[in-house]
């Protein structure tokens, strides 16, 4: 008989004994996904995580076929609903499973008075979010949601319809880009370097400016669908030194204005995945990666990732992302052989400058449902 645990769930309780394996039976002999961290998982859901003050949080479990979490922050609104998020989304073929976990799931999600679900989103948006609906046969990147092609089967199954779409765009050939890029930008340059001072971001410089980061991300991403700002020092967790280790000191660009304001970033990040997915030859940790010590062991065609960045509201009229887009894409030789603007959702204005460059594409979805 299936073993099932769900319920209401605090830091000290233990993990269900078959959350933590689920996924590794899932993807048990495919080299594409690449391996949960059971470290990582554990310290997510301990009291070491600020998340869990004054939030809530649920766990369903049946073992060997589907599992969740459940996260509910009382004081979040999205759309005017206030909004429960279900994540750590794994789950076999048949739906019954997940639909039974969905449904305790809801209800312990209304009794806190949560009027919509969405997800899969691992406790806020700064963490894991979306479902991967193509391109399956593609290595997942580092960041990469990456599951079994039949899981927005199952989430339309459980009642689930999608919410946003996102895309990831890949340009196969970064030389031929080049001349179409300068053509693009080239008209637009001196006035751009009249008004901001554009820099390249390596390791140091990003932690040296860490707490100015910490000031401006709120204006930058504050409009960002379910946005919650995090401490001080849960963000010099997520994106202090191993993250800094991590950015390509090639390719990363910042933007001051004239008053010295960081006005903008885009950081760029090698796919690392050949040295992380499950069939990689030489398996290493994600939190051992560096750009110092790997970089070099990518074999090529090396794809360059150019995934997290934003402008101050001030000077999103002034096409700052598109130069910074520009600056970072010139950057990219003789460093990568390609170049991908990954996962953008498609009606941000920002995912015109992916679409026009990018050849191949592969699709997010985040997925809702009204409680």
């Amino acid at each position: 008989m299936t073993r099932i645990d769900a319920g209401a769930w605090t830091p000290g309780d233990a993990l269900p004994p078959g959350f933590i394996p689920l996924p590794h039976a899932i993807y048990a002999g495919d080299p594409h996904w690449i391996p949960e961290s059971a470290e990582a998982v554990t310290q997510s859901f301990s009291s070491a995580n600020s998340w869990f003050d004054g939030n809530h949080a649920w766990l369903g479990c049946r073992d060997g076929e589907a599992r969740m979490a459940g996260f509910f922050n009382p004081s979040l609104a999205v759309d005017g609903q206030r909004p429960a998020f279900f994540g750590y989304f794994e789950t076999v073929e048949q739906p019954q499973a997940a639909a039974q976990l969905f449904d305790e799931l809801s209800q312990w999600a209304r009794s806190h008075g949560a009027t919509a679900l969405y997800g899969p989103i691992n406790f806020t948006t700064y963490n894991a979010n979306r479902i991967k609906l193509d391109q399956f046969q593609q290595r997942a990147f580092p960041g990469e949601p990456y599951n079994r092609p039949w899981y927005a089967d199952v989430l339309e199954h459980c009642g689930f319809s999608q919410r946003y779409r996102y895309a990831t765009r890949i340009n196969d050939d970064v030389s031929r880009m080049m001349p179409d890029i300068e053509a693009f930008y080239g008209p637009q340059r001196d006035k751009v370097n009249a008004a901001f001072d554009i820099r390249t971001v390596d390791g140091d410089f990003w932690l040296s400016h860490l707490d100015e980061l910490y000031q401006t991300v709120d204006s930058i991403f504050g409009g960002n669908f379910a946005y919650s700002p995090i401490d001080l020092d849960t963000f010099k967790r997520s994106c202090g030194a191993p993250f800094a280790r991590r950015l390509c000191p090639n390719t990363s660009v910042s933007a001051f204005d004239g008053q010295g304001r960081l006005a903008g970033f885009f950081l760029c990040f090698p796919d690392y995945s050949p040295l992380l997915n499950q069939g990689a030859e030489s398996l290493v940790s994600a939190d051992e990666l560096s750009w110092k010590a790997h970089f070099n062991q990518l074999p090529e065609p090396r794809l360059a990732l150019a995934k997290t960045g934003g402008v101050h509201p001030d000077y999103r009229e002034a096409g700052l992302f598109n130069a910074l887009s520009c600056e970072l894409s010139l950057r990219l030789l003789p460093h990568y052989q390609q170049v991908a603007g990954a996962m953008v959702r498609e009606d941000n204005p920002s995912y015109r400058f992916a679409a026009r460059f990018g050849d191949q594409a592969r699709h997010y979805g985040l997925y809702w449902k009204t409680l």
